[in-house]
């Protein structure tokens, strides 16, 4: 009875190989962001289904609430006077890792060390990485002319947050003492994103409203239910949720359709070497 050769036992090992790598790998990131698609979707359909209300009507018990409204002063501010009181701060840093076997380097802005967007063809394993990502907030009160709430924006949904903007350098300065990041960490081609809500903005909220030992009604996240307190207003707010469902989504399909493709194929590849390899007669 003959046995298999070297040559086959590699050709079936290397479309295996081939299979879980291609395949395995892709669908392996296509589930998490399914997974990311499938919260993204609860959140959407939970702020769409919060109760709209004016802070007049805000009660404790109420379940998912939607309010608006305008930063109040505050006299305990992160940073600022009480007009401008800053009550919510978040610098995210990232830095260019650039791949050593490539020659080509980007270049940059001298006096921010941050690459300008060249049409040049980038090694694939070169690229923007996140160096931190920090925030800091205290509980403020917003107003709408109806009434005022306190607000908690402990645990608030990041990715609501809005756009940033792109920081000057006394403001990186002043936001790295404010969290704590080390100047020394600072260093190479960085770029930066900077969140601030400050006394005067207006701000959705969407969260629940609960009691604290004041006896003080403070909007809040709840275990199970979203947390927004965002910079995005009305529509902009919706329009925001439904492109974040739509793009993950999207993911699930370029990352799993491709990968289970490839799977499939590996599969019936080694499957076709094993037939070869098998005795004839």
């Amino acid at each position: 009875m003959s046995q298999f050769s070297p040559q086959d036992l590699l050709s079936v090992l290397a479309s295996l190989v081939a299979a879980c790598f291609c395949g395995l790998v892709p669908m392996g990131f296509a589930a998490v962001a399914w997974y990311a698609a499938r919260k993204r979707s609860e959140t959407t359909l939970a702020v769409s289904k919060a109760r709209r209300v004016n802070i007049a009507g805000v009660r404790p018990g109420m379940g998912l609430v939607r309010l608006q409204g305008r930063i109040a002063p505050h006299s305990a501010p992160l940073d600022g006077s009480a007009e401008n009181a800053l009550v919510y701060l978040r610098l995210r840093v990232e830095e260019y890792e650039r791949d050593q076997s490539s020659g080509w380097r980007p270049p940059t802005d001298k006096a921010r060390g941050i690459p300008f967007q060249e049409e040049h063809e980038q090694d694939q394993s070169s690229g923007w990485r996140p160096l931190t990502d920090k925030a800091r907030d205290i509980p403020f009160q917003i107003e709408d002319g109806s009434g005022s709430v306190w607000v908690n924006p402990e645990g608030l949904d990041k990715q609501l947050l809005g756009e940033g903007f792109v920081p000057n350098d006394d403001q990186i300065q002043a936001a790295c003492i404010l969290l704590g990041i080390p100047p020394d960490m600072l260093r190479g081609q960085l770029r930066f994103r900077m969140w601030e809500m400050r006394a005067g903005q207006n701000v959705s909220v969407v969260g629940t409203p609960q009691s604290n030992p004041q006896g003080e009604i403070v909007i809040a996240r709840a275990p199970g239910q979203p947390f927004l307190v965002s910079l995005l207003l009305g529509q902009a707010l919706d329009a925001t949720l439904a492109s974040q469902t739509r793009q993950a989504r999207n993911w699930v399909l370029f990352l799993g359709i491709p990968g289970a493709v490839f799977f499939l194929c590996g599969l019936c590849w080694a499957l076709i070497s094993l037939i070869r390899a098998l005795p004839k007669g």
